[in-house]
């Protein structure tokens, strides 16, 4: 998630014009080309390829509505995303905290050993979860972090499921259930800790709709269709009235609309890891260092330094 762009506007500029470089050429040499022909046009005597301006106004406005309803769209799907990620932060947080604080000597168990060995497994298994999840909504296939904590044995049975975090949330609740029947805890602190690894369910279900539905094709398809149908007749349509200045004139309203497909473009898959993207692996990492301190260990990992883009824009991924 990008948290500031550089505070050098000329890096701004730069940075801005190398990410939209094909973009920014074509709808530079569009507005050149036109302009020539309607001056060639004059001198040479001959008709042109001039459009009037009110049939590219209407090409304009129809176009607005589509990056409108997309964009607006597409920043639910990322506020969501933000949204739910924060719920996963509240509730591993709560898990964790009635793990720790929900198993007495008055339930009948005394073995105070099984007891930390099972909160300890609890604890990490939740941790790999979060990664497991941020892995699997990444599509990157790197499981190492989930394997520091989990057993040898876990980790191999989880490598052969389809659904990793799923699996895991299952054997919390085996865990959970098997704590009971050992009278580790009584049947009120049973049900308060399967209700956290439901709501777990919930918001692994969350991500997954966020991530599996596909923004409507036809949506995407006509924007970008109209988009470059206005700013290939834009330029057409100004150069009669404006001559030389329909070239600047021409680029700046064609950036404006190209920009806004982008930023639609670009928001409405919130997990890629992209910049602008829910900073999973900076939230799974504060999570991290938070369920390892309440477990008491002292080797906590560091938490996540904000990068910089190699044009100055500070972000966390």
């Amino acid at each position: 998630m990008i948290l500031k762009f550089s505070d050098n506007i000329f890096r701004q500029v730069v940075g801005i014009a190398a990410y939209n470089l094909k973009g920014i050429i074509a709808f530079t040499i569009i507005p050149i080309i036109a302009v020539v022909q309607h001056e060639l046009e004059g001198i040479h005597h001959f008709t042109g390829f001039d459009l009037p301006i009110a049939p590219v106004t209407i090409v304009g406005g129809a176009l607005a509505i589509f990056l409108g309803f997309r964009n607006n769209s597409a920043y639910d799907r990322w506020w969501e995303a933000r949204k739910v990620w924060g719920s996963i932060v509240n509730t591993s947080r709560t898990l964790c905290s009635h793990v720790l604080t929900f198993p007495s000597s008055k339930h009948g168990n005394s073995d105070a050993d099984a007891v930390k060995s099972w909160q300890a497994s609890i604890i990490k298994r939740q941790i790999a979860w979060l990664y497991a999840l941020k892995t699997t909504l990444r599509n990157q296939g790197e499981w190492e972090a989930v394997s520091k904590y989990l057993s040898s044995e876990e980790h191999e049975r989880l490598m052969t499921r389809s659904n990793k975090p799923t699996h895991l949330l299952h054997h919390q609740n085996q865990a959970i259930a098997e704590a009971f029947e050992k009278e580790m805890i009584d049947s009120f602190r049973h049900v308060e800790l399967s209700k956290m690894v439901e709501h777990l369910y919930s918001w692994q279900g969350m991500c997954e709709r966020i991530k599996k539905t596909v923004f409507p094709h036809y949506y995407n398809y006509f924007t970008k269709v109209f988009l470059w149908l206005f700013i290939i007749c834009l330029p057409f349509a100004l150069a009669p009235i404006m001559e030389f200045m329909a070239i600047p004139m021409s680029i700046g309203i064609s950036f404006i609309f190209y920009i806004l497909d982008r930023s639609g473009e670009t928001t409405e898959d919130p997990f890629e890891g992209r910049a602008a993207d829910t900073p999973m692996s900076t939230i799974t990492r504060a999570i991290e260092i938070d369920l390892l301190e309440m477990l008491g260990e002292e080797n906590t990992p560091k938490p996540r330094e904000v990068s910089l883009t190699k044009f100055g824009a500070a972000f966390q991924d």
